[in-house]
């Protein structure tokens, strides 16, 4: 509610961009139209007399390829859902005999809200309305209610619409673009032959890193057995803690608490100072004499770190959460049905 209530402060959202969201939130799984050869070369840049297409770069860097069929995906989902959006307010306009831009808010009438109602958005949002009195900012929390009864309101709407006219993408999908990546004996999760690897390169004080381990968690729960989940370092060079952080997990590999720390590290993510970082480690129990004595090691750790790092960086890895699930890149801390999608097509090969 908090989030959702500053973001609707610092810019109410259009019904135009709603209806776009319902379109892809309620309706519409799009996949990437092929890339016929044809249309890979077109396009090219000449560098000196020499000509390159999108194969080469295909070839070449796969990962930069693999962003471009990411990005141009996103396009065709745009376009078509744009399209398809208008179509579908023309038809019901049609029926209806009202104008295609009433369709979403026909028969909404706000309620007023409740002072209960009213005075839990205050307290919730208490910080980010910078010390005003529930009188000063009521006016503003009563149209963010109302916004939400309008959006509740469109989104009931809209699924009786996609009910009565069904929408099928018939787009083809491109061969996936796959990236030896090595293991490198990194810590790991999960059965060596299992069908799914999931190579995971990350930072334990990056915040969209810490993020994305609900999502990993949940994945390894639900395919247990199925998946092999490999954790490699990148902390990044702006966090100043980050490379003690992975020094220190790395010394508890040979204690077998690596994931204890694991852990225990990105639940303290914002928190990885070097004292908190050598309490942590011994409070997953890994022995304080064993642990000193690794951490004296510190030019081989850090070798091995750098190591991480420009393997990574080898195959495109430039910030942080970046997987590789059986050599298909991912980047970003993304929701789980992403990887979900990707591992449910792996498993059916």
């Amino acid at each position: 509610m908090e989030n959702i209530f500053k973001k609707w402060m610092e810019n109410p959202i259009s019904k135009i961009v709603l209806a776009t969201n319902f379109v892809f939130a309620l309706l519409f799984i799009v996949s990437v139209p092929s890339f016929v050869r044809e249309y890979i070369t077109q396009d090219a840049v000449s560098i000196g007399g020499k000509k390159y297409d999108l194969s080469d770069v295909k070839e070449t860097s796969p990962i930069a390829y693999s962003k471009f069929q990411s990005e141009y995906k996103s396009l065709i989902k745009n376009t078509l859902g744009e399209f398809a959006q208008d179509k579908l307010f023309e038809l019901v306009a049609k029926d209806k005999n009202i104008k295609p831009s009433d369709v979403l808010n026909q028969g909404f009438t706000p309620t007023e809200p409740s002072e209960e109602e009213i005075l839990n958005v205050y307290m919730s949002n208490k910080a980010q309305l910078g010390g005003k009195s529930l009188s000063e900012t009521k006016d503003k929390i009563v149209g963010f209610l109302k916004s939400q009864q309008e959006q509740e309101h469109s989104r009931a709407v809209y699924r009786d619409i996609v009910t009565k006219y069904p929408v099928e993408f018939l787009i083809k999908e491109p061969a996936a673009v796959r990236v030896t990546v090595e293991e490198k004996n990194n810590p790991s999760i999960g059965p060596k032959d299992a069908k799914i690897t999931v190579i995971e390169f990350s930072d334990f004080e990056c915040p969209f890193c810490k993020r994305s381990q609900d999502v990993n968690q949940k994945l390894r729960e639900k395919y247990k057995g199925q998946i092999r989940w490999v954790f490699r370092d990148f902390p990044l060079p702006f966090h100043q803690d980050a490379m003690y952080a992975h020094m220190a997990a790395n010394c508890s590999v040979s204690e077998g608490k690596y994931w204890d720390v694991f852990n225990l590290f990105f639940e303290n993510s914002g928190n990885l100072g070097k004292a908190n970082v050598d309490a942590l480690v011994v409070k997953a129990g890994v022995s304080k004499d064993k642990y000193q004595s690794c951490m004296k090691d510190a030019s081989n750790l850090k070798a091995e770190i750098d190591a991480d790092i420009q393997d990574g960086q080898k195959v495109g890895v430039s910030g942080t959460p970046a997987f590789f699930i059986n050599g298909i890149f991912v980047s970003g801390a993304l929701p789980f049905e992403n990887f979900d999608e990707i591992i449910q097509k792996e498993l059916k090969q």
